[in-house]
């Protein structure tokens, strides 16, 4: 059978359509290959929500090319949806998928095998029309890692002012509940101890289904349905973190502890301008209010620095609600205009090298922010998803997301749940040693 390889850009949803893409194919016998290594075909899940990811998504299709002149590229993802005919016109191409028509994926590439050359094929329709979410199971053998994304929704419809994810995915579609727990459970049975839950808007989760069932019902169901024994939450937005959300959360310590809730700006102007939905002081409430009623709760966050209209003055009233906030983890990215979108068209755009200082200015903060609340944690007990073990080392991630270095392992604990007394604090990261070792 012909061999194929994979690479994927953005977000952690695109990394869940690889692995569904990676299932269809080794469910036909393809067998996988490095993306470093000749293979047959190529498949490139690309990411267009900056130009830089645009730009190492070109990138990845000619390196494919070098590797193996012969080989089939495959283009999908965000980019192959806003940008189809760009993508077809480039010599090292032979197909380009849309967001919506994956499920397409292996038919095609049989026939491009088959065909030997030619023109390139796409299969890309306005992502607006699509209303239904695209059911591909998820494989659990195609799952590369000891955590396993579960997607259960796709699309927005928020049209944040410089955001292009609402054109290439599409309004909002949800998972039906029931194909959720059908897929929690292969993925349960078959090892994985932990589940994300992802989606492109995921707490508007139900909103389009009947009965309007919400992200609260799912997680109850997970739950009560499966055995699965820790539920991790993707992205947030603030506004759709509710009483009955919480709720949830506390009851049963296998969700974890942990939010991410993008603020984008700490500035209530920038904010306005980026059309989001609520003020850096409903923010900051929110923020205490979780923090008073979720125990052991992180927080960490998004933020576009240089945004159209940024002054020096706005960026330090960034500076300021980040230090009231002391999330546990802050994402900057200087702004990157994207054409068709309102905030492209703005005035007063900022200089890139002023973005760049701000991005960086951003990541000092996070980084001390973060020293300080790794040393809160010495003492504590946590629980560790072990994902990479070598001998009585290891290392993984806390319940409440904190990267943590473990000592006094058992063999063949790598995939394991594991208790661990944290001792120490290093490079941004915990040091501990199992429990039962004290």
């Amino acid at each position: 059978m012909p061999t194929i390889a994979f690479v994927t850009l953005g977000c952690r949803v695109n990394q869940y359509d690889t692995d569904s893409m990676r299932g269809l194919f080794l469910k036909e016998g393809y067998e996988e290959r490095d993306f470093r290594d000749a293979a047959d075909v190529y498949v490139i899940n690309t990411c267009s929500v900056t130009q830089v990811g645009e730009k190492k998504s070109r990138q990845l299709i000619r390196r494919a090319k070098k590797v193996n002149p012969s080989a089939v590229v495959v283009v999908t993802g965000c980019y192959a949806q806003l940008k189809p005919e760009l993508l077809s016109s480039m010599p090292d191409v032979d197909a380009v998928i849309g967001t919506n028509e994956r499920h397409r994926i292996v038919p095609m590439v049989q026939m491009l095998l088959e065909r030997g050359g030619g023109a390139a094929v796409t299969a890309v329709h306005d992502a607006r029309s699509a209303d239904a979410f695209e059911e591909i199971p998820l494989y659990p053998s195609a799952v590369e890692h000891t955590r396993a994304d579960l997607k259960i929704q796709e699309g927005c419809n928020n049209f944040c002012s410089y955001c292009i994810i609402p054109y290439t995915r599409g309004a909002l579609k949800s998972r039906q509940p029931d194909a959720i727990i059908e897929e929690a459970r292969r993925l349960t049975q078959a090892g994985f101890k932990e589940l994300v839950l992802t989606g492109i808007h995921l707490g508007a989760y139900g909103r389009e289904l009947p009965d309007h069932p919400g992200l609260a019902l799912v997680l109850r169901r997970l739950l009560a349905e499966t055995d699965v024994q820790r539920i991790r939450l993707g992205s947030l937005e603030s506004l759709e973190v509710d009483d009955e959300l919480i709720h949830v959360m506390n009851q049963s310590d296998r969700i974890c502890p942990h939010l991410h809730l993008p603020l984008q700006s700490g500035s209530d102007a920038i904010l306005k301008a980026m059309n989001r939905k609520y003020t850096k002081e409903e923010f900051i409430h929110l923020i205490e209010t979780l923090r008073s009623r979720i125990h052991h709760l992180t927080v960490s966050t998004d933020l576009i620095l240089g945004f159209p209209g940024e002054t020096d003055e706005l960026f330090e009233e960034t500076l300021e609600t980040l230090q009231k906030l002391r999330f546990s983890h802050i994402h900057a990215f200087p702004y990157s205009p994207r054409p068709g979108t309102p905030a492209a068209a703005m005035e007063d755009q900022v200089d890139p090298a002023v973005k760049k200082r701000r991005v960086e200015i951003v990541q000092d903060l996070s980084a001390r922010q973060k020293d300080q609340w790794l040393q809160e944690m010495i003492g504590q007990t946590v629980r560790v998803l072990i994902e990479k073990q070598e001998g009585p080392e290891g290392e993984g991630f806390s319940e409440n997301y904190e990267r943590v270095c473990v000592s006094g392992l058992a063999p063949h604990q790598e995939g394991s749940i594991v208790p661990v007394v944290l001792t120490g604090a290093c490079d941004h990261r915990l040091t501990g040693i199992i429990k039962e070792e004290i």
